[in-house]
Formats: C-alpha cells, sequence, structure tokens
C-alpha cells in the first residue's frame, strides 16, 4: 500500500467516545503525490519512516532545543550586519564538559536584534534548564551590553534535527516524500535550516510535476 493523501480528525466527540450532537465528520484529501513537512520529528513523519522502514541503514537522528528572542535595541546601539557565535559559556565549564550547544546572536535592519542558545537534548544533567542557561547567557558582559536599552519583542523555540547528512533518512515512499527539516536537512554546522528546506520543497515539486 501507499499513501493517498490525508484525512483531518473527526470533532464533536465525547469522552465516552461517542459522537455528541456537534459532531462533524474529519474531511479526506485525497491525492496522487503527498509531501509532508512537518518540521523536526512529526508525529505523521515518524509513523512513515516505521511503516515504510525509511531509516534503514541510516544512522540514528539526533536533536537539539532552540531558543530565540528577538529584541528592538535603541539605534546607537546598532551594528549593521553583525555576526556572533559561540561555544562554551555556560554549557560547557571545561574542554571535557560533554553538554552540546552553542549560541548566536545577529543585528538585523533596521534596529533589532536576534538571539538564541541551542542544546543538544541528549544532556545529562537533570537540573539542566535550557532557558534558564540563555538568560544566564544574556548576563555576560560581552552580551549583555547588545540588549541594553532594548525591548523584547518575540519569542520562541522549537525542537531541531542535528544528525547530519549520515542521518537523513531515504526521501520518498509510495505516494510521497518527506521535506525539509522533517528529512533532517539542517545543516547544523553552518547553523542553516531554512535555506535548505526551502530548497526541498522547491525540488519535491519540480519531481512531483515531472510524475503527475
Amino acid at each position: 500500500g501507499g499513501v493517498v493523501g490525508v484525512a483531518t480528525r473527526d470533532v464533536g466527540i465525547g469522552k465516552d467516545g461517542k459522537p455528541k450532537s456537534t459532531f462533524e465528520r474529519g474531511v479526506a484529501l485525497l491525492a496522487r503525490q503527498t509531501l509532508f513537512a512537518e518540521g523536526a520529528r512529526g508525529s505523521c513523519t515518524e509513523s512513515l519512516v516505521s511503516k515504510f522502514g525509511l531509516r534503514d541503514g541510516r544512522s540514528p537522528q539526533t536533536y537539539g532545543l532552540g531558543i530565540k528572542e528577538v529584541w528592538e535595541i535603541p539605534d546607537a546601539n546598532f551594528k549593521s550586519g553583525y555576526v556572533q557565535h559561540t561555544l562554551g559559556y555556560p554549557l560547557q565549564s571545561g574542554p571535557f564538559d560533554m553538554t552540546f550547544g552553542g549560541t548566536f546572536l545577529y543585528h538585523q535592519e533596521p534596529n533589532l536584534v536576534l538571539a538564541g542558545l541551542v542544546v543538544g537534548l541528549d544532556y545529562k544533567d537533570p537540573y539542566l534548564n535550557p532557558y534558564r542557561e540563555f538568560q544566564l547567557w544574556k548576563t555576560h558582559p560581552n552580551v549583555r551590553s547588545h540588549f541594553e536599552g532594548g525591548t523584547c519583542i518575540s519569542y520562541g523555540a522549537r525542537v531541531l534535527n542535528e544528525g547530519g547528512y549520515h542521518s537523513i533518512p531515504k526521501l520518498t515512499f509510495p505516494g510521497g516524500a518527506i521535506l525539509g527539516c522533517g528529512a533532517g536537512f539542517l545543516n547544523a554546522v553552518k547553523i542553516k535550516g531554512t535555506h535548505t528546506a526551502m530548497k526541498s520543497g522547491m525540488e519535491a515539486a519540480e519531481a512531483a510535476f515531472e510524475v503527475l
């Protein structure tokens, strides 16, 4: 068998599992090709990987947690084109510390600072709090100055896949393909994920067009 589309779930189901007066059947969307772009470790994608053995012969995927804030800062503190990547503080206290991760900080027009921390989800310390480590990093003298007089205007977090090339599963299966971070295209070394995700979507669209 193969994938023939997707279906939304039924709504209006009571706690007893029976339809209520508000019951509405889910919608089945049928397609000759279905492209899955759920992001890292999507539930449908993982089901496909298991059903079709798409990870057979590949290295296991590894994951990290990325936390990011966007700050609006005074024009006087803005440094157009500024880029900073760091390892070490606060995640690693020495050369043999096994906690994997690092930080990034960018200045973006017109007066924004984009800053974040990524930590591998295989950390051994059960008390490690990634959000607290991120806030601690922001107090470092070489970092704190970038935020002075500014205001945090947005924030977020997401899971990242960091296994690299050898962790990418087989991308196609009967009736569709896996794209973007669902497939693990994030290049963690170059810190490029959006670029590769978009490119995979473009390539998949071209390939699907040929099939259809």
